[in-house]
C-alpha cells in the first residue's frame, strides 16, 4: 500500500470521527469485533473480495491489520454506527494502487439494507476525504450484480472506467466494474 497525502492536518486516527445526520464513522477497534464477526456473513460477502471470517480470531486479525494501516496512514477503516451507537457496518478508504487514487469501500449489515445508510456513509467519507486528502480521484470496485452498491458510486458522481473478472478469496467469480469518482471541489 501507499501512504496517503494530506492537504491539511488530520487528527490521529484514534480521535477521528466523521459524522452526518444519521451516521458516524469511527475508527475500527477491537470493541467492535463481535459485531463485525456476527454481521460480515456469507450473504454480505457474496459480491466482495474477502470471505466471511471463519472465527473471531480472523476478525481480530483484520481489525489489528486495519489499525496498523491507519497508523502508517495507508488507509482509514471505520465502523459505521447510527445516532444511538448501534453498529451498522464498515467503510474504508485504502491507498492500494496509489495515494492519489484511493479506493472507497463499504458494507452494511443485512438488517440495515434498504435504508440508504450506506449511501449516506459513503457520502460522508467522500466529503471528508475530498477536504483532507490530496487525490486525483477515488476508485470504487463493485460486482455488476450489486445494484445497490453501484448506485452509491453513481450518487457520488462515479462513472465506470474499467471492467474485469476477478476471483474472490471465497473462490467466486466477480464480474467487477470499477468506478472512478471525482473529488469534491
Amino acid at each position: 500500500m501507499h501512504q496517503l497525502t494530506f492537504q491539511k492536518p488530520v487528527p490521529t486516527f484514534e480521535n477521528l470521527v466523521i459524522t452526518s445526520q444519521r451516521v458516524s464513522l469511527i475508527p475500527i477497534s477491537e470493541r467492535f469485533a463481535e459485531d463485525v464477526y456476527r454481521e460480515f456473513t456469507e450473504e454480505i460477502t457474496r459480491y466482495m473480495m474477502p470471505p466471511p471470517p471463519q472465527g473471531i480470531s480472523e476478525t481480530l486479525e483484520f481489525i489489528r491489520g486495519s489499525i496498523e494501516g491507519m497508523q502508517r496512514r495507508e488507509e482509514f477503516v471505520f465502523v459505521i454506527v447510527d445516532t444511538e451507537g448501534q453498529f451498522l457496518g464498515c467503510a474504508g478508504l485504502h491507498a492500494r494502487e496509489s495515494s492519489r487514487t484511493p479506493e472507497l469501500g463499504i458494507w452494511i449489515k443485512k438488517s440495515a439494507h434498504g435504508s440508504a445508510l450506506g449511501r449516506e456513509s459513503m457520502h460522508c467519507l467522500h466529503v471528508w476525504a475530498s477536504d483532507y486528502l490530496v487525490v486525483d480521484s477515488f476508485t470504487y470496485p463493485v460486482d455488476k450484480k450489486n445494484i445497490s452498491s453501484r448506485r452509491i458510486a453513481e450518487a457520488l458522481g462515479g462513472s465506470v472506467y474499467q471492467e474485469q473478472e476477478i476471483i474472490s478469496l471465497s473462490g467466486r467469480v466477480l464480474d467487477e466494474v470499477v468506478y472512478q469518482i471525482p473529488p469534491l471541489d
